[in-house]
């Protein structure tokens, strides 16, 4: 049992219908992205690329339990405040490709792990920061805290209760299965997970704020 869901257990209507949500978003993103910031621009070009080599390095490098079950962190938040949610779907899509590739998951089910590790961490982040940006105020502790350690920690939690509820509603696994051996250790992966965004973004917005597209430094240490 795996985060990275394989094309073994998952029926081909789960299989084709995330494939269509992923292709919808990605047509999205290719369309709606502010792609004036990267054209021309090598160092940010570069800056996106080695994000989405790091997501990859992450998502093959997880850890495994002894009961055969592997977590991995998600680093969505990290992604879309960086890039916005475009490019952070595109840079899911590559790494995305390196794991179905390494790890032999079946490009089928290449929809399926996108849309629940990629898509629904990112527009949760995405979703959140707009709110915060409108009735929060504007300084470096309400992006840090909330932006990045909360948003994170949201995404997690919603992507991986749904990898639990695919997981059952495809019958790949059953409850008693998923509650004995994946649902007990998804609160231990959330905390985790919003610690590392957050102190991922304090590092960046202090040291290269240049390079996260959602902050403003004028704005948010005035």
């Amino acid at each position: 049992m795996d985060m990275n869901l394989a094309t073994v257990g998952l029926n081909l209507p789960w299989m084709v219908g995330s494939l269509l949500i992923w292709a919808a978003l990605l047509i999205w993103a290719l369309r709606t992205a502010p792609w004036y910031k990267v054209n021309g621009d090598r160092s940010a070009q570069h800056v996106l690329l080695g994000a989405a080599l790091v997501v990859f390095l992450v998502w093959q490098f997880g850890a495994q339990l002894d009961n055969g079950i592997g977590f991995h962190f998600l680093l969505m938040t990290t992604l879309t405040l960086l890039f916005g949610p475009q490019f952070a779907l595109m840079a899911v899509s590559l790494a995305m490709a390196g794991v179905t590739f390494q790890q032999d998951l079946g490009w089928l089910a290449f929809g399926m792990n996108a849309v629940l590790m990629g898509a629904v961490p990112i527009f949760i982040t995405w979703w959140m920061a707009r709110w915060a940006y409108r009735f929060l105020d504007h300084n470096f502790f309400v992006f840090v805290f909330f932006n990045g350690f909360l948003s994170a920690a949201v995404g997690s939690l919603l992507s991986l209760g749904l990898i639990a509820t695919v997981m059952y509603a495809a019958e790949i696994h059953s409850l008693s299965v998923l509650k004995q051996s994946f649902i007990p250790y998804i609160p231990l992966l959330v905390v985790p997970e919003g610690f590392l965004n957050g102190m991922l973004m304090t590092a960046l917005v202090l040291f290269k704020p240049q390079w996260v597209s959602s902050f403003n430094d004028r704005e948010y240490f005035k």
